[in-house]
């Protein structure tokens, strides 16, 4: 199977987690990726080893996301090497960093210099915290920027302290939005002949991580996010939502109205909560309840109560569990890397399928160097000097395209809502009468409307049209449409596009060309293909619930529809590949993604190490922040507040801070082993002094540390103001909003648009008009 960036050549400058997180999804889908890398030491990831994990003298997370690359090794500071590099600038596509402002600038490699070597390129390039603004030198750290986002008040329980989402999820996301950025940039590139700067930061991606509890935030009177007491899961959820112990395990249990909860649980206490605004208000009450019940039987037993039912819930597994399980096998998740001649690395491949083939990539993370050859003798192969740009105005990258989006809740929506941003026309198709369940999914007490916040967050930006898909006259006119269609997606479980008729294949026979998108929960195979592919339950079965928190705390779900998001920002990268392929071969392609392979995705780093070691993941006992971490990475309590520790050496720490029992603790390999005793001692060492004294002292000796805020801690700080992250828009009747923002630069200007969410059916006649619909 030809792949949609074959072909395409993208210069990694970039280390550590996001920039080298994009390029490998860049290289999945057909890139070469080749890696700049100073001579000898190569990038520093190499050396962040996770557990004290290496493999070929290079850290386990370094292979996990360097896969299926090249290396380049160059000295950027011998003017022969430079002169080396800059004939590859001239002759590639892409071209990533993820230096702190002003070292490629230093280095003669900076926007203005490449274009002019190459105006065709595509520049993208990711920052912890903007190119403006007091933070921008503060390191782009996965830890830091979660700490300043306010992300740290959304996991665990009301008394918790701040609870960071135990992956480095910063990265993860800031990845992903990068690859999109690259992928809209190359897609505006074949159309208009002219490259553009692409910008993304830690801390803006993880602002849009939040964009549907923050748009809740925004417009209730900035009431803070409201953790249960009991039942961890999500503080805009009202209950049942949550996770619960059971008499031998947990039980995830995501939404379900009152009266059926109670017949089919035997539990008629719970016929008292039964008006709307209970579940919110009540919640704790509820939660109670539930706990107190469920813990006298078996997850197994509940199970099998509530699923013949088909109320959504899920038991609770870690990996080891979910490795044995059929539902897990069915989605053959696993590849095998080989080394030269070494033994093979286990680990994940991408989540994404073209036309229903998998993106998997056998080839290694490469040695330091191990590809100039190869990569000089393509430069004797290259073209000549690059075509000039035609000249165009400021339209976004995909002005002029047409976008059908059948898909309803979280996931599908979330993918077009990118691909609007982008600039692309989304046509939201929705059932008369009710429209999708998402306008009915309140995620608080707050509506805009009569319509959910979390539906206003993520619809922004379309057009409504109301059509009954059961009625033969309203499935023509979107027959009509889907042929017309640049993109066409759905999130229906399995089967249900296939008996409307507008599955893929019915959809190519009218319209060749298109790009036909597909999320669903779990694949087409296997015994989970009819379950509910609902957020909470995905992170239970995935393994996901085990990496945040401390020891004790048992499964904590991350406070965000994390599952739905990731799944959603593949779906929009892989149609957003689909499309840069077809502009290339005229031929469009099926993208699918399940939100199964999405998580997992995200958990890429564990699960690597998972293959290699056999061990489950272990949080600390105290002030966990990622599972495969040493000390001092964790968030630490002071006289007046938290801070958060990053990476950094333990002696060092002990003569900053002035605390001797520090000083032992020589050993780095002991700095993971000794975590726990070390996090105890700082843990009482740093309530003694405030944040701003402990930042004082850190700071300056260029330690990896932050104060942890919450939202209206980030909204009064000029680092948050500077990036101009909020934006408010207006909906046909008037009523205006506040909600972020999409992450993603272009050349220099943030991608805003003041349409608020579409009323049902609002655009019908435009639409139909525009489209010519109606057959007379």
């Amino acid at each position: 199977m030809k792949l949609p960036l074959e072909g395409i050549v993208v210069l990694e400058f970039c280390q550590y987690l996001a920039g080298p997180w994009a390029g490998l999804r860049l290289s999945d889908l057909g890139a070469q990726v080749i890696k700049i890398e100073r001579p000898g030491t190569g990038e520093a990831c190499r050396h962040l080893a996770t557990k004290n994990i290496k493999v070929d003298g290079d850290s386990l997370v370094f292979h996990s996301v360097n896969r299926g690359k090249d290396s380049f090794a160059a000295n950027l500071k011998d003017p022969a090497d430079v002169e080396t590099v800059k004939q590859l600038i001239a002759r590639a596509d892409v071209l990533t960093h993820n230096f702190r402002p002003g070292v490629m600038e230093r280095l003669g490699f900076d926007y203005a210099s490449a274009h002019a070597l190459n105006p065709r390129l595509v520049y993208a390039s990711v920052t912890g915290y903007g190119t403006e603004g007091p933070w921008r030198d503060k390191p782009g750290q996965d830890l830091l920027a979660q700490s300043l986002s306010g992300l740290m008040h959304l996991t665990g329980k009301a008394d918790d302290p701040p609870t960071p989402f135990g992956l480095a999820t910063a990265d993860g996301i800031c990845g992903l939005h990068m690859a999109q950025g690259i992928l809209a940039a190359l897609a505006q590139r074949d159309r208009t002949g002219r490259g553009s700067h692409v910008e993304v930061s830690l801390l803006e991606s993880l602002l849009d991580l939040q964009f549907e509890a923050l748009t809740t935030h925004l417009n209730d009177g900035h009431r803070p996010p409201n953790r249960s007491r009991f039942g961890p899961g999500h503080p805009y959820q009202g209950a049942p939502y949550g996770i619960y112990p059971t008499q031998d395990g947990h039980l995830a249990l995501a939404m379900g109205r009152m009266t059926k909860l109670a017949d089919t649980l035997g539990l008629p206490a719970l016929n008292a909560y039964t008006d709307g605004p209970a579940a919110f208000v009540q919640a704790d009450e509820i939660r109670n309840l539930l706990a107190n019940h469920l813990a006298h039987n078996t997850t197994g037993h509940w199970l099998a109560v509530l699923e013949s039912q088909d109320i959504w819930c899920a038991p609770v597994l870690n990996y080891a569990e979910l490795r044995e399980h059929p539902g897990y096998q069915a989605i053959g998740m696993e590849m095998v890397v080989e080394r030269d001649g070494a033994p093979p690395v286990r680990t994940l491949r991408s989540p994404i399928q073209i036309n229903g083939q998998r993106l998997i990539n056998h080839a290694a993370a490469p040695r330091v160097g191990r590809d100039n050859a190869k990569v000089l003798a393509q430069l004797g192969d290259a073209p000549g000097s690059p075509a000039e740009p035609q000249i165009t105005d400021d339209a976004k990258p995909l002005d002029g395209l047409l976008v059908v989006d059948l898909s309803q809740f979280l996931s599908g929506p979330s993918a077009s809502l990118r691909l609007a941003d982008l600039g692309a026309t989304v046509i939201k198709v929705e059932r008369p009468a009710t429209g999708d369940i998402c306008r009915h999914l309140y995620v608080s007490d707050v509506d805009l409307d009569g319509d959910s916040t979390i539906f206003h967050a993520i619809n922004r930006n379309k057009l409504g049209y109301a059509a009954d898909l059961k009625d033969p006259a309203d499935l023509a006119k979107v027959r009509r449409l889907l042929k017309k269609a640049d993109v066409v997606m759905h999130n229906f479980r399995p089967g249900v596009i296939d008996r409307l008729g507008l599955d893929y294949d019915t959809v190519k026979a009218t319209n060749p060309n298109v790009v036909y998108g597909e999320i669903t929960g779990y694949g087409h195979d296997g015994p989970w293909v009819n379950k509910p592919g609902q957020d909470l339950l995905l992170q239970a079965l995935s393994g996901l619930t085990w990496l945040s928190g401390n020891a004790d705390d048992g499964p904590v779900p991350m406070g965000l529809a994390v599952v739905d998001i990731w799944s959603g920002a593949l779906l929009a990268q892989g149609l957003l590949a689909a499309l840069v392929g077809r502009s290339r071969t005229g031929r469009g392609a099926k993208v699918e993604v399940n939100m199964l392979e999405a998580i997992l995705d995200y958990q890429i780093e564990p699960w690597t190490v998972f293959f290699h070691d056999g061990e489950l993941p272990q949080r600390t006992a105290s002030n966990n922040a990622h599972a495969l971490l040493g000390a001092p990475y964790g968030v630490y309590q002071t006289a007046d507040g938290y801070l958060a520790l990053a990476m950094g050496r333990i002696p060092q720490l002990g003569e900053l801070l002035d605390c001797s029992a520090l000083l032992p603790y020589e050993n780095p390999d002991g700095w993971f082993h000794d975590r726990d005793a070390i996090k105890g001692i700082l843990a009482n060492h740093l309530k003694t002094k405030t944040t701003q004294a402990w930042l004082d002292v850190l700071e300056p000796a260029d330690i990896w540390c932050a104060g942890v805020l919450d939202w209206a801690g980030l909204m009064q700080s000029e680092g948050f103001t500077v990036l101009d992250m909020i934006q408010t828009v207006q909906r046909g009747s008037g009523t205006t909003y506040q909600t972020p923002r999409c992450p993603i630069r272009f050349d220099g200007k943030p991608l805003k648009s003041p349409l608020g969410s579409c009323s049902l059916g609002e655009h019908n006649t435009e639409i139909e008009d525009a489209y010519t619909l109606n057959l007379r």
